[in-house]
């Protein structure tokens, strides 16, 4: 009995030994030593090939500033990035930063309701996308009306119709404004014209004088990032001729391209570059991108409001510290200048500040000040 116990055991054993040795081999056959897959996976051949990646994004590291250094056109592409995006780049706009995939002709596709799409003409035959957006309760057909209105020049992306963007078209609305929003050239709905800086200067000019025919209204200038730049040069124009703004808001400011360029995130990629400033920023300037505005702030002849969140990782809080100090030059009879800063605590950053509750504050104000002075029905 023990024998055949003993028997039936190294059978066993001998049973699952041959089964193991059956699966390598059987492992062996679908997997060769040799595969390409092991090939591909050879520790020596894995280390080569990080070698030639490495090799290839430190050319490309090393090329872009000889790109942009050589092509005027990337150079204004970097500050302007207008529209005539491709569908797939225009819907992953609408998924990562908020732009909607919309009609611009209907303000009701970006929840816009008694609002109405209109086009003004500005310089060298140029046509201008822009949008009326009433104070809350009232009709678009009420245009002109006395009520207060705030122009309102966006930043550098997208069009007039971003999510951020509306978001403070409602606000204002609420807060008894009229609101005028455009489309600079080669932007939106607006003529497909590339843009420069004294053509989208020109466009605001143009838009502002549209209005002032039009309406007695006190016209607030609100320039949020790059279209501070664009406001506060416009204003300076403006100012020069007699005919300045009622006030001038800055949004997320900067104090002149050159150093809102040096301080940009993608710039920190080439902070230690050499020659950072020969190869991105004195392009620009040959192009005449500048946007001084920390020049012509100095020249506005109205009172000047600069609102920056702390937390601003586009354009950091710094400069537009630094703009309001030039600001801080103007004789006193050009008006008062005011400077908010937003704790970075609520997260607001650089298209958010609409929802802070400093902005609110500073559109209370502005309405009481266009009451005061006759700005409202």
């Amino acid at each position: 009995m023990r024998h055949r116990e003993v028997a039936s055991d190294s059978s066993s054993v001998r049973g699952e030994r041959s089964r193991r040795v059956a699966a390598e081999k059987q492992s062996q056959e679908k997997t060769p030593p040799d595969s390409p897959m092991r090939r591909w996976l050879h520790p020596s051949r894995v280390v080569r090939r990080c070698a030639w990646l490495h090799a290839l994004l430190l050319c490309v590291y090393v090329c872009i500033p000889f790109v942009v250094k050589s092509f005027p056109a990337i150079q204004a592409k970097i500050v302007f990035q207008n529209s005539g995006r491709p569908l797939p780049l225009l819907v992953l706009d609408s998924l990562l930063v908020g732009l909607p995939l919309g009609n611009l002709s209907r303000p009701s596709e970006f929840n816009l309701s008694s609002s109405r799409a209109f086009f003004v003409p500005s310089t060298d035959g140029v046509l201008l996308g822009a949008w009326y957006i009433p104070a809350h309760g009232f009709s678009s057909a009420d245009f002109p009306s006395s009520r207060p209105i705030v122009l309102y020049l966006h930043g550098n992306t997208g069009h007039r119709g971003g999510s951020h963007r509306v978001e403070l078209y409602r606000v204002a609305s609420l807060h008894g404004f009229d609101v005028v929003a455009f489309d600079y050239r080669g932007y939106g709905d607006s003529s497909n014209v590339s843009p420069s800086e004294d053509g989208v200067v020109a466009d605001a000019v143009s838009v502002f004088e549209w209005i002032s025919a039009r309406s007695t209204s006190a016209i607030h200038m609100w320039g949020h990032s790059l279209g501070s730049g664009i406001a506060t040069k416009t204003a300076r124009l403006l100012s020069e001729r007699g005919t300045p703004p009622r006030s001038l808001v800055l949004e997320a400011p900067f104090n002149n391209l050159r150093e809102a360029a040096r301080a940009h995130p993608l710039a920190k990629l080439y902070g230690l570059f050499p020659c950072f400033d020969w190869f991105f920023v004195s392009p620009l300037e040959a192009s005449g991108l500048r946007f001084t505005s920390d020049e012509h702030v100095v020249h506005v002849k109205a009172p000047v409001t600069i609102l920056h969140a702390k937390d601003d990782w586009i354009i950091p809080y710094s400069l537009g510290v630094k703009l309001y100090e030039s600001a801080r030059g103007r004789p006193a009879s050009s008006g008062p200048v005011k400077l908010l800063l937003v704790d970075g605590e609520h997260g607001h950053g650089h298209k958010y500040l609409v929802r802070s509750a400093e902005l609110s504050q500073l559109l209370r104000e502005l309405a009481s000040a266009s009451r005061a002075g006759g700005g409202e029905e």
